[in-house]
């Protein structure tokens, strides 16, 4: 088909939300807006992505990827995680202005039964407004404060419970109490909505950050889930109802966001690697040797998937070894 292109304009074949198979759509110019089996994320299929397609061959063709230049092509790999965090505030937005949305600023916590939390006597609904005397004034401030290095065997916490104050011993586990933050919805009108969900992106990033930098270290409670796993979670926030949903939606958008950021070969921080070396050195990285470091990183993270997946979601490890 012949195509006609503006110079500052990509030609996208493909425009997918989600992933596998088609389930409907249209064609609108050579563009194909489809909607997938898989509702997680989403893909454009930009002609001359790849270096053996025709487009990428043809110099002369001013959509190919391609031919674009280096901090065009930069932008175009950077906006695929971008449009992850957009949607993750669109939703929290949505959320503060209609449902409610959970205020990530509280230190109220949920506490989980049979945990140190529990045995020390906290209680769900609490405050905590110090640990060892170090004001507390977010549930980040929380977890911080857990995981400081050369910290004591056993933290003191003071807590707000109704109108009074009370102070509790906890002993932490690998500094692991058992609480998670109580779950208190804030409806705000769009003005304040709009700052609220921009904090928030950034707070759940930082989260997600730090919790896998806590899994690389081996600490905290925090661990990889695969597909199965997500897809347990999501199921489970359904049944709760629409806005708990959508919050983890909102969460799931964030970790895919940081997920493609990461500068591992065949995801988009990978590939913005390569081109950071091309906008540094003016000169093109051999895409030859590009293709093979972007394929073993891509068998690389199918590797992880299925590891993560068997003995992380489907727990297969304790299955086979479970009594010997």
């Amino acid at each position: 088909m012949h195509r006609v292109h503006c110079r500052a304009v990509l030609s996208v074949e493909t425009y997918s939300l989600g992933f596998g198979p088609r389930i409907a759509g249209f064609r609108r110019g050579e563009t194909d807006y489809r909607l997938s089996a898989i509702p997680l994320g989403g893909y454009c299929k930009i002609a001359g992505f790849s270096p053996e397609e025709p487009a990428a061959q043809d110099p002369n063709d001013a959509g190919s990827y391609a031919n674009k230049s280096a901090w065009r092509r930069f932008l175009v790999i950077a906006a695929g995680p971008g449009v992850n965090y957009l949607v993750a505030f669109l939703i929290i937005a949505g959320l503060y202005t209609t449902r409610g949305f959970v205020d990530l600023s509280t230190t109220r916590v949920q506490v989980l039964p049979g945990r140190p939390a529990a045995a020390a006597g906290l209680h769900t609904g609490d405050q905590v407004v110090a640990i060892d005397g170090a004001p507390v004034s977010s549930f980040g401030d929380l977890m911080r404060e857990l995981r400081k290095a050369g910290a004591p065997a056993e933290r003191r916490f003071e807590v707000q419970r109704g109108g009074d104050r009370h102070a509790i011993e906890v002993r932490p586990e690998n500094g692991v109490i058992g609480v998670t933050q109580d779950k208190v919805l804030v409806r705000v009108p769009l003005s304040e909505a709009v700052p609220r969900a921009a904090r928030d992106v950034w707070a759940l990033n930082v989260a997600t950050l730090q919790a896998l930098w806590d899994i690389a270290r081996g600490r905290g409670g925090a661990s990889l889930a695969g597909p199965v796993g997500i897809v347990k979670q999501a199921s489970a926030e359904v049944k709760r109802g629409l806005a708990d949903f959508a919050g983890v939606l909102a969460n799931i958008s964030v970790g895919l966001a940081i997920f493609n950021f990461l500068p591992v070969p065949a995801l988009d921080g990978g590939r913005l690697v390569f081109l950071g070396i091309e906008l540094l050195s003016g000169r093109k990285v051999n895409q030859r040797a590009e293709t093979v470091v972007h394929l073993l990183g891509f068998l690389f993270l199918v590797a992880l998937v299925l590891a993560v997946t068997l003995f992380g979601d489907l727990q297969l490890g304790r299955k086979l070894f479970r009594g010997g």
